[in-house]
């Protein structure tokens, strides 16, 4: 539970993300091909919709988290196997439920979204295995939550490493053995959530072999004491779903099944990237509770300045790349009739260098416990969003919906987020808000660069594109190095090197 973990978690998380994006921009191209976009446009929906119904665990996860830490770190144990048992039991319930309310979607989606035409049964097939995996996650909420309290993301990234093998050879078989149905895919989802489980589970019975399964050590107080904080979680990832997971519905009911499958294929690059950040950000979620729970507030704020201003920086690399080559990577990643997307691509990724260096910030307003605000507010956003992303989306199409999108999350993360961390933390405004500034301008010079490049090669393979993406790169990190990072960060970062080689 200490800054030390920080080296290994953000090795295992970015081999997970690199695992990540071949894996997931191989199997998208791959379904595509045997399924046709708009039969794909339903995979990334069913997805979507599972993610509705985690707006029941949400709360409680994030609850958990913060008060297993709390517990573990202060040495009760007591309360610690009190907070696990109450929450795995509670989860229980909370998965069978989930199960329940998800048979509807087994024969009756197609009355709710647009779907292709013969596609209706298998659909349902697809989103109820979908929701079925959820609520497989769910049961491993406070195994989770022992990894996330030990801060051991390592861990955690192994599990979802097989899961993704698991998830990627359970479709390779399946289609082999019969016609390619959407059902396979939602089977491949269902049984990647169970062997992440598994790995997650196993260790955490290594990480605290005390907390064992124990019906006797079920609490109901424990349970309402844990909902006082996830409620407002709660009501933070409603805001959530309409915020960030609406897109995708509202083009399937305004522009349509195919228009909506085109969409999810630009939103796979924003949601790799909005994946890892939210991975890297919780690598800096338990510094920060540790850090509060021991009264250590000016080394918090330290810490969580230089989480926004790193991450932001460092994300500001991929994401600049990903809008200068929007062009070329949608003509080698899936055929230049989608190029024209490359507009769309930009509009919904662009604004994520600066929302998602934000995101650490989220763990003082829990650490903290001044998460009523921001729930009223995510609730507030996600409705304006949606009545926005309807508005502008009968106007503009698909160009509404992610300027809808991209606006609201900007007055959200970069106005509203800073200054409520310093204000609830009684610092000057601009704590937080200054970080912004050298974010942007890292974000403008690598766009620059890599559009610049991509007009100038215009590189027609994965070879070409992935040497001219490394050159970009090379040049981020070294602008970053040099110019962005501070020299007393610098020196940070050289003595932990000189250590390293000096144990080896």
């Amino acid at each position: 539970m200490s800054k030390g973990r920080l080296g290994a978690n953000l090795v295992s998380n970015v081999a997970f993300f690199a695992l990540n994006i071949v894996v997931s921009l191989w199997l998208v191209s791959f379904l595509v091909r045997q399924l046709g976009v708009a039969a794909y446009g339903m995979v990334p929906l069913a997805v979507t919709v599972a993610g509705y119904f985690n707006v029941i665990t949400a709360g409680l996860n994030a609850a958990v988290g913060r008060h297993l830490t709390v517990a573990l770190s202060g040495g009760d144990h007591a309360r610690a196997s009190s907070i696990f048992n109450s929450s795995l039991w509670a989860g229980v319930l909370v998965a069978l439920l989930m199960c329940v309310l998800g048979l509807p979607l087994l024969t009756h989606i197609a009355q709710w979204i647009e779907v292709p035409a013969g596609w209706e049964r298998d659909a349902g097939w697809l989103f109820f295995l979908t929701v079925g995996g959820l609520a497989v996650t769910t049961l491993g909420t406070p195994f989770q939550s022992v990894v996330y309290s030990h801060n051991r993301f390592d861990l955690q990234n192994l599990g979802n490493i097989l899961g993704l093998v698991l998830r990627v050879t359970v479709v390779l078989v399946l289609f082999r053995l019969a016609t390619p149905q959407l059902w396979h895919v939602g089977a491949s989802v269902l049984a990647a959530a169970v062997a992440t489980i598994a790995v997650v589970i196993v260790a955490a019975r290594r990480l605290a072999p005390s907390l064992r399964p124990q019906l006797s050590a079920f609490s109901w107080p424990v349970v309402k004491e844990v909902s006082g904080t996830g409620g407002w979680v709660f009501i933070s990832q409603i805001g959530t779903l309409l915020l960030i997971n609406i897109d995708l519905l509202v083009a399937n009911k305004v522009v349509g099944a195919a228009a909506a499958g085109q969409y999810a294929l630009v939103l796979q690059w924003s949601l790799l990237l909005r994946n890892f950040a939210l991975v890297v950000s919780g690598v800096f979620g338990p510094t920060i509770l540790t850090l509060h729970a021991q009264n250590r507030i000016q080394e918090m704020i330290d810490y969580a300045r230089s989480s926004v201003r790193h991450l932001g920086l460092v994300m500001a690399i991929p994401i600049g790349i990903v809008c200068g080559f929007s062009e070329s990577i949608l003509r080698v990643w899936l055929g230049p009739e989608f190029a024209p997307l490359s507009l769309v691509m930009v509009i919904a990724t662009a604004h994520l260098a600066l929302n998602l260096a934000y995101l650490p910030l989220h763990n003082i307003s829990l650490a903290t416990n001044h998460v009523r605000l921001p729930g009223i507010l995510q609730v507030v956003a996600g409705v304006v969003n949606l009545g926005l992303a309807i508005a502008l989306a009968k106007v503009w199409g698909l160009y509404g919906i992610a300027i809808a999108g991209g606006l609201v999350l900007l007055l959200r993360n970069l106005v509203f987020t800073p200054l409520y961390a310093a204000r609830i933390l009684d610092r000057p405004w601009w704590t937080f808000a200054r970080e912004a500034l050298p974010i942007l301008l890292m974000a403008v010079l690598i766009f620059l660069a890599s559009l610049t490049v991509s007009r100038s090669l215009s590189p027609a393979s994965w070879l070409s594109l992935g040497g001219s993406v490394c050159g970009v790169g090379a040049f981020g990190a070294v602008l970053l190095w040099t110019v962005f990072l501070r020299p007393e960060h610098r020196a940070l970062a050289m003595d932990k090197v000189r250590r390293k080689l000096k144990r080896t």
